[in-house]
């Protein structure tokens, strides 16, 4: 609430009343006798020119404020934290090119009044004038143009956001379309949409729509720069009406929501050096091998009534008797395989705000699924366990019956697997029975939790969270620009397209604090992993299961085995 209640006063006070606190401390600095005899006339040019603006201002805040304080009444949401963020959004209607030309305005008049030069005030006079002009103009019609355009979208017109593919598999191309029907847009103004989309896209949503969109449709569409492993949804859109010259902005709505789906892929899993089993049996990853079962004391004698379709006529021929091919004998190997994923991570700045994270997450998300394809492939039963969000975005403990044909609801669950810090491994190993073979993926930036496994064994899959942090950092200036070649242009052409407010000095140091906190973070996720990520591999080692160290590819994983489990679990305790 304080942060509106400063930013209401900012805007009113910054916009009627710094002209005059500019002018008195100015009177007393420098000599304005001369100035001081056109005062009279400078009290009603401002009178003429400040005041019908500040009253417009007004007029347009408390019409729109209105409005915006019915719809939340009706909702049941309306109090005083509710009426005071809605006056600040509707008073901030100066854009950033606005307040450029508004303090040059100024500077000017510091500047005319300190040098005695007439002709640098007449410019300092214009600016303040049309920038006034504007503003006022602009807040005046706000509350018709928002009434306007709700109208449209009550009965014909509407505004549709929508992903082209709305799921795709990661690293493939999707695309962001708006469709505008029956949308007017007032002589003058121009019809902006904007929506900072996750970081992980690297990609922001900025529209612009002029007379066009009178048109019955109008279809506006941009590519989303990065689609990595995940559910997104998108919206809703900040909508708004910008003038001509760019001074004031009208927020009319927010709205146009969407929902982008990206797949996790399936890698192919090549088992290095596979641990010498100190069990009975190999552990559950080891591939079984397949050896020849036929041999002569495979046959016997033909006999009549048996199907003829078996007799082994070579065979016979040596014996000089009919003989019979016995049906190959196959031992049935079918194991109840619980395949987690554990994605816990302690609630705290880790799980907050570092800064890649989520590509550990990917790697272990595409050997989970490819797991599971490998486990059906042999015929064995297996469960898939995660937490993730559902379609409501809820979060929420997960298990799924992997089936053969069912590898797409595989890849839509690790598409919405997130870190949390809610269920930790003993949560997830709940499901498994005594029978169970349970395997472990993860990337653990702390300790395992202790205690047993209700099993027949346990196998750990550990990627060491700083070789999931492949390739180097962007530096700060290839953070701002988007690439190494952008970053050598930036000292010769402006960041951002000509005329776009982010060219500007406030917005560029906003952006430039926003990117080296992102890689400052990235840095810090670097050290702990580095000074973690051996020593909870080691803890894992001391539990007497089998652990495989993962070591991912570009399209192949790799699954190194490091040790063989020592123990049989049953009932919770080591046999």
């Amino acid at each position: 609430m304080i942060r509106h209640l400063l930013g209401i006063t900012f805007n009113l006070f910054g916009l009627f009343m710094l002209p005059f606190v500019v002018g008195f401390v100015c009177a007393l600095f420098f000599e304005v006798s001369q100035v001081g005899e056109t005062l009279p006339f400078l009290v009603i040019i401002s009178g003429l020119v400040i005041a019908p603006s500040f009253l417009m201002l007004m007029f347009g805040v408390a019409w729109k404020t209105r409005r915006e304080l019915k719809l939340l009444r009706a909702a049941g949401r309306a109090d005083a934290r509710s009426m005071i963020a809605s006056i600040h959004r509707h008073v901030s209607v100066v854009t950033p090119r606005g307040w450029s030309v508004f303090l040059a305005g100024l500077l000017f008049v510091i500047l005319s009044l300190a040098a005695k030069w007439a002709d640098l005030s007449m410019v300092a006079v214009l600016a303040l004038t049309a920038f006034y002009g504007v503003v006022g103009l602009s807040t005046f019609l706000s509350g018709f143009i928002v009434s306007s355009f709700e109208a449209q979208l009550r009965k014909r017109a509407s505004v549709e956001r929508q992903m082209s593919p709305a799921v795709v598999l990661a690293g493939e191309v999707a695309e962001e379309r708006f469709t505008f029907r029956r949308v007017s847009v007032p002589p003058l103004y121009f019809l902006l949409v904007e929506d900072p989309l996750p970081p992980r896209l690297a990609t922001t949503s900025r529209y612009s729509v002029g007379a066009g969109a009178r048109r019955e449709e109008l279809v506006v569409a941009g590519r989303i720069r990065r689609t990595p492993r995940g559910m997104y949804r998108l919206g809703p859109a900040h909508i708004y009406f910008q003038d001509a010259l760019g001074f004031t902005r009208i927020s009319v709505a927010s709205l146009a929501t969407a929902e982008l789906k990206v797949l996790p892929r399936f890698r192919h899993l090549q088992i290095v050096e596979p641990p010498r089993s100190q069990l009975e049996k190999p552990d559950i990853l080891t591939r079984p091998h397949r050896f020849p079962t036929e041999d002569h004391f495979r046959f016997r004698d033909y006999q009549s009534g048996d199907d003829t379709r078996r007799i082994h006529w070579k065979l016979s021929m040596k014996t000089g008797q009919m003989q019979l091919r016995m049906p190959e004998t196959r031992e049935i190997s079918t194991k109840n395989v619980l395949l987690v994923l554990d994605s816990f991570l302690p609630a705290g700045r880790m799980l907050a705000d570092a800064v890649g994270v989520e590509e550990v997450l990917d790697k272990m998300v595409e050997t989970w699924i490819s797991m599971a394809q490998e486990f059906v492939s042999r015929g064995d039963r297996v469960s898939l366990v995660c937490a993730a969000r559902n379609g409501k975005g809820e979060l929420g403990l997960e298990v799924l019956q992997a089936t053969k044909g069912g590898h797409v609801r595989w890849q839509d669950l690790g598409a919405r697997v997130i870190w949390q810090g809610r269920w930790d491994i003993p949560a997830l190993l709940k499901e498994a029975g005594s029978d169970t073979h349970g395997v472990i993926v993860s990337s653990r930036f702390q300790s395992p939790p202790p205690g047993g496994f209700d099993g027949s064994s346990l196998t750990w899959i550990y990627l060491p969270p700083e070789q999931a942090l492949v390739g180097k950092d962007p530096s700060l200036l290839e953070a701002l620009t988007g690439s190494t070649t952008n970053a050598f242009l930036w000292f010769f052409r402006l960041p951002y397209p000509v005329g776009s407010d982010e060219n500007g000095l406030l917005a560029q140091l906003r952006i430039f604090r926003q990117q080296a906190g992102r890689l400052s973070a990235r840095r810090r996720l670097r050290l702990v992993a580095k000074r973690d990520g051996a020593r909870v591999l080691a803890q894992i080692l001391a539990r007497g299961d089998t652990v495989y160290r993962l070591d991912t590819g570009q399209g192949t994983h790799r699954l190194v085995g490091l040790k063989s489990g020592a123990t049989r679990y049953s009932g919770g305790k080591a046999a």
